[in-house]
């Protein structure tokens, strides 16, 4: 296809092949792209009335409306990643199958010239990337960031107000509560042995609702000096993961055996996606 039985190596039609196909995947991400933009500036002041009208403590409803917008990055994003595997990375290893060897010198330059083509691809597609992380930011920054921290140990205070004071419910006995809970539990009496449901402040509820966020706040730092790596440095990545699930373990140690799981899977999706090329 690509000339092979020419005594001496030329193949314009291979030449013109890649100019086309690289001409096409940029153009296909600048379509992507500019679609993204005119998705997420559109629905920046939607988020924010959004936020401002949901009654609901748990703003499920901004919740809800920030994940339909991320499920459509998400999808822009699987149709690059096929995209690429199908146009630019199954041409690449067509093509190089029908080349002159790479050690002489014909095979040397036409694969120097796919070599680059696949570097100019993949260069591409990681400014694509960097505009999704933008953008998503900037839908989750759409709204004010709510002080979570001060909201986290307002709880903590009034948990302490309130854990010497809980009733048997059968037989009247002071209980108190070894630890905050964020979800409704059975506490047992130690004098008569009874289990007595103690169910935590709507704010305590909230918490672990929070409990995500806050621990990314309190990382944020380090997910920024990641960001700011050029190129993306994978230790500093790790660092911030690390760090943020301990911190969320903290805030919620009921859910740490949970949380650790979580972790390994995005470290494993993180680390598959460095070593995928």
């Amino acid at each position: 296809m690509f000339g092979l039985f020419d005594k001496k190596y030329h193949n314009p039609e291979l030449l013109e092949m890649i100019g086309h196909t690289q001409e096409r995947w940029f153009a296909f991400l600048d379509k992507l792209e500019n679609r993204m933009h005119e998705m997420c500036t559109a629905a920046v002041p939607e988020i924010k009335e959004v936020f401002n009208q949901d009654t609901d403590p748990y703003k499920r409803a901004h919740g809800h409306m920030l994940m339909g917008l991320h499920g459509q990055i998400n999808q822009m994003r699987q149709k690059a990643n096929k995209t690429k595997e199908e146009s630019i990375f199954y041409f690449i290893d067509r093509a190089t199958t029908q080349l002159p060897d790479f050690i002489s010198s014909a095979g040397r330059e036409y694969h120097d010239k796919l070599r680059i083509f696949r570097l100019d691809c993949i260069n591409r597609h990681n400014i694509f990337e960097e505009k999704i992380a933008w953008y998503t930011l900037m839908l989750n920054n759409a709204v004010e960031e709510q002080d979570l921290e001060t909201f986290y140990q307002e709880q903590l205070a009034a948990f302490e107000d309130i854990r010497n004071k809980f009733i048997c419910k059968q037989c009247g006995g002071n209980i108190a509560i070894a630890k905050i809970f964020f979800i409704a539990t059975y506490i047992t009496c130690p004098f008569c042995q009874t289990q007595n449901t103690f169910t935590p402040s709507t704010g305590a509820q909230m918490v672990l609702h929070q409990a995500r966020s806050l621990a990314e706040q309190r990382t944020a730092h380090l997910l920024k000096a990641y960001e700011a790596s050029k190129p993306k440095n994978s230790q500093l990545y790790q660092q911030y993961l690390r760090s943020m699930f301990d911190e969320w373990n903290k805030i919620v140690p009921d859910m740490a055996t949970e949380n650790e799981k979580f972790y390994q899977r995005m470290l494993h999706d993180h680390t598959n996606s460095i070593n995928h090329y």
